[in-house]
């Protein structure tokens, strides 16, 4: 296993643990703000604020690690479940929005950008694959769940349209993530 240099630290190491938690409290809000308004339910509320706890947990996990990991490999594991972890949530949020009418396909784009600070293009493009498929897997399940919310024409269009776009922008990101981290 690779020793970390102490002379220049990866992007991703010294940036994203800020972003996440800065996530982390834009999401506490939206939820808190929801809940205000009742819009949601008492289940719906309680299963996001685990999910915000569990979001926490990885997101200082991965803190801790880019404090004192040894190697590439525990800092580079750390970042991979930080990332699953933003995966399960934005699937989460986007069946529990009405799948294909979701507003929280956004999300997906964090894991995706998450992955790109890295500077691999392999990653991120993997990233962007599995984002494209937990979103189709979401909007399917919901729409066979609740057959009679949407014609099957839109879903498939709604599909192509967004894992084209998670793809396009894991192509995009990478590229310029990639350049900029051989500099």
């Amino acid at each position: 296993m690779k020793k970390l240099k102490n002379t220049k630290e990866p992007l991703y190491q010294s940036k994203l643990s800020k972003y996440n938690f800065m996530f982390i409290g834009a999401y506490a809000v939206y939820t808190i703000i929801f809940d205000a308004g009742n819009i949601l339910t008492r289940e719906d509320v309680y299963h996001r604020w685990i999910f915000a706890v569990i979001l926490t947990v990885a997101f200082s996990l991965f803190w801790v690690a880019t404090k004192k990991a040894k190697t590439n490999n525990v800092l580079f594991g750390s970042l991979i479940l930080c990332i699953i972890a933003e995966l399960i949530l934005a699937g989460y949020m986007t069946y529990w929005e009405r799948g294909m009418a979701s507003m929280s396909t956004v999300l997906f784009i964090f894991p995706i950008v998450s992955m790109a600070l890295t500077g691999s293009r392999t990653y991120t493009v993997g990233t962007a694959l599995l984002a494209s498929a937990i979103y189709t897997g979401a909007c399917t399940k919901y729409f066979y769940d609740f057959f009679n919310e949407g014609y099957r024409v839109q879903l498939y269009g709604q599909l192509f349209f967004f894992a084209s776009l998670y793809l396009t922008i894991g192509w995009a990101v990478a590229a310029l993530a990639h350049a900029y981290s051989k500099k």
